[in-house]
């Protein structure tokens, strides 16, 4: 049997690839996927690094600008709000 895979578009080092369909069906072992969603506990005690604590920015949360206004507005985020709403607000 030969599987067809397609390559995830995500960055980084690691090559992910996502089994669509079966090829050539027949006898044969079938493909099963390396990365498969698990609960958290389960994912941390099978971590090949053991980890003994998670990471949290501050317990107070994080300090906010207060200088912020709109009298300026941030280019990125101008041309992402637009495209935005060019995709889901359709006139």
């Amino acid at each position: 049997m030969t599987t067809v895979f397609k390559r995830l578009p995500i960055g980084g080092g690691a090559s992910i690839f996502k089994a669509l369909k079966t090829y050539r069906p027949g006898s044969g072992a079938a493909a099963s996927p390396a990365i498969v969603a698990t609960p958290l506990g389960q994912a941390l005690a099978a971590a090949k690094t053991k980890v003994t604590f998670l990471e949290v920015d501050t317990l107070k949360g994080l300090p906010v600008k207060k200088e912020i206004s709109t009298k300026t507005i941030d280019p990125y985020f101008a041309c992402y709000v637009k495209d935005f709403d060019a995709a889901y607000f359709k006139k």
